[in-house]
């Protein structure tokens, strides 16, 4: 019996796609100019809904019609605007204002305010929803909370609390659209950083604690080589701890670094020799490592993890699945 042959299967025929650089300008102009139109009536005074142009009356094809939605619906979320989605209004960009929002508290939460500020600049420029821009607004005041309490120095700024803890305790009543276990949280967490703040500035331990939080924000934001070493030997002072052992690999020989960095800012010494040895000993001052032996130091002094007690100056922040199962 006679086999008959299986024709081979032509292959399969794939048409290369790939990126027209002139064409995605060409269109991405065309965003451009509508923007532009927007912001001049926006200027204007008015309140501008974008609308996505009609094939109604019009001798377009479907294509057009379809790449001119898509540049109604960019504009609209790069501007911020309203998006007139078959007469429903919508705000498109709410998913990247809700993303801002939360990088914005990640950062307040790890004392980075440029981060924070950023973040939520970019979430106000495009959210129209009244629960993001309540929690926007509660993000700023919580802003000025933590610059206070990198700024003021327990003990010895005016304030005998930090000024910002009254406004975000009349602000927080005030936000209605924002649910109240959240409100409750950060009506706490405020109070528990005042405290904080407060008892640092008549506990001297508590006073350390927080000069370790500076010295290690100080390093995290890059704040410089002698305003991380002057906060670190701020607390050595606080804390009595000495400079006069001879271990060269001990805290003592770091504190001695430290400080000649600070000799030098002064008068310069008519004894070349020392003033030699104050610049080799301040060449090899370390921020860091003077960081890390007082943390070893203090945590065997306090019975405690010195860096994790630092955490008592960090804004915790709110989880809605934690809250709601609370």
């Amino acid at each position: 019996m006679a086999v008959r042959p299986v024709p081979e299967e032509p292959p399969a025929i794939h048409f290369e796609r790939v990126l027209d650089p002139t064409a995605t300008w060409e269109f991405l102009e065309r965003v451009m100019r509508l923007v532009q139109e927007l912001q001049q009536r926006r200027f204007g005074g008015e309140d501008p809904v974008v609308e996505i142009p009609s094939a109604t009356k019009r001798r377009v094809s479907r294509a057009t019609v379809i790449e001119e939605a898509i540049a109604a619906a960019l504009a609209a979320e790069r501007l911020g605007a309203l998006l007139d989605l078959n007469g429903t209004l919508v705000s498109i960009a709410e998913d990247v204002a809700a993303e801002e929002l939360a990088t914005a508290y990640r950062a307040l939460a790890t004392w980075d305010l440029r981060g924070a500020e950023s973040a939520f600049a970019r979430a106000l420029r495009v959210t129209r929803l009244p629960e993001h821009q309540q929690r926007i607004a509660l993000g700023w005041a919580l802003y000025r909370l933590v610059s206070d309490l990198l700024r003021l120095v327990p003990g010895e700024a005016k304030e005998k609390s930090l000024p910002a803890e009254h406004l975000v305790t009349e602000l927080l009543p005030t936000l209605d659209q924002l649910p109240h276990d959240e409100r409750t949280f950060y009506h706490s967490e405020v109070s528990r950083l005042a405290a904080a703040w407060r008892e640092a500035a008549a506990d001297d331990r508590c006073w350390c604690v927080w000069a370790l939080f500076r010295a290690r924000v100080a390093l995290l934001r890059g704040e410089g080589h002698e305003t991380t070493l002057a906060w670190l030997l701020r607390l050595a002072r606080r804390a009595g701890l000495s400079t006069s052992s001879d271990d060269p690999n001990g805290l003592a020989t770091l504190l001695r670094r430290a400080e000649a960095v600070f000799q030098l800012l002064a008068a310069p010494s008519a004894d070349e020799s020392a003033q030699r040895e104050l610049h080799e000993r301040a060449a090899e001052a370390s921020p860091r490592d003077l960081f890390r032996a007082l943390v070893a130091v203090l945590t065997a002094q306090w019975g405690e993890d010195a860096l994790a007690a630092t955490q008592r100056f960090a804004l915790a922040l709110w989880v809605p699945e934690a809250s709601s199962t609370a």
